[in-house]
């Protein structure tokens, strides 16, 4: 399938990560509970905003609260929210399953990165509208022109700054070419002449996975600090910054394939019944499991359906939460 050493790599780090979501281990289970468990004191810092996106952030915070094991059968109700973790882990492995094919038949694949200057909350949206009408400019441009196409996938992502109170915009993309990725940065350039250089970055495409992670980071850089001469990030859960971000992209396009590439959906049904494996062990009959503080517990027995244990490190790390001063829109 893959012609060159660089794609036969990509592959098979395509092939990892396309089988990792649909194990359904107990490994794959208790990535589940600590996706679950780490990211409840942040919902409930959401929540607490009084938000447009309250309700969402408690259907959330209710996400795979009850588990329905029969057999080698799992049944739950997920909320499908993009800022869910739960949720996240199961849309991944979905847009990797389904793109993974079409990646690979990309000639010489590309990692492209297009940025712009950070923006204020205020005009967060409509610069991420303005940006995706450039790249559809950008697009129509080079089929009036008789050029290739951008054929690939890009991503929207954005992360916010600390120190500036702003936000960072930008995308990702995995495209066909390293010269039309180059000709797509001075395309680029050209409808945001105030970019700086330098961030706009084209390399081999050897792993996809940041394509297809979350949206943005839910966590953000304060600084840098040193302790027995290693470098350790300080990283915070800015709550209010997190539900800026989220209400510029609702209702918007995270993922876009281009030039040819089949759309896939990343939908997470209401209801997902997933396969077991046997390394799964459960009672014959219906067992009903609920969340409770860090895992799901048959309240009938007591036992818990993972062996998921929080590391001190996570649980002090999940309620790093961290209100702006004096915070503006």
């Amino acid at each position: 399938m893959c012609s060159t050493k660089k794609n036969a790599y990509l592959f098979n780090k395509l092939e990892q990560l396309r089988k990792s979501p649909f194990t359904n281990s107990l490994e794959v289970l208790n990535k589940r509970a600590k996706a679950k468990y780490s990211q409840e004191p942040l919902l409930n810092a959401l929540i607490e905003l009084n938000s447009p996106l309250k309700h969402q952030y408690i259907n959330a915070m209710d996400c795979s609260s009850i588990l329905n094991a029969q057999g080698d059968k799992l049944t739950s109700r997920y909320c499908g929210n993009r800022f869910c973790k739960v949720c996240n882990r199961i849309r991944t492995g979905k847009l990797i399953n389904g793109y993974a094919d079409q990646l690979l038949s990309l000639r010489d694949p590309q990692f492209l990165t297009l940025t712009i200057p950070n923006v204020s909350a205020l005009k967060l949206r409509d610069t991420v509208k303005n940006m995706g009408k450039t790249m559809r400019k950008i697009q129509d441009n080079r089929r009036k022109n008789n050029l290739p196409l951008i054929k690939g996938v890009r991503k929207l992502e954005c992360t916010y700054n600390t120190n500036l109170n702003n936000y960072h915009p930008h995308y990702h993309l995995i495209i066909e070419s390293e010269t039309i990725a180059n000709e797509v940065i001075n395309e680029w350039l050209i409808y945001y002449p105030e970019a700086n250089i330098k961030a706009q970055k084209t390399v081999t495409a050897t792993d996809c996975k940041e394509l297809f992670k979350y949206f943005t980071k839910l966590t953000s850089k304060t600084g840098t600090n040193y302790k027995n001469g290693s470098k350790l990030i300080d990283e915070w859960h800015y709550p209010e910054a997190i539900d800026q971000i989220f209400q510029a992209i609702a209702n918007l396009r995270i993922i876009q394939p281009m030039g040819g590439i089949k759309i896939v959906k990343d939908d997470v049904d209401d209801v997902e019944s997933i396969d077991l494996d046997e390394t799964v062990k459960i009672e014959p009959g219906i067992n009903l499991y609920t969340w409770y503080n860090d895992n799901w517990v048959d309240f009938t027995t007591g036992e818990q359906f993972t062996s998921f244990k929080p590391p001190k490190n996570l649980q002090y790390f999940r309620k790093k939460i961290k209100k702006i001063p004096k915070f503006i829109t």
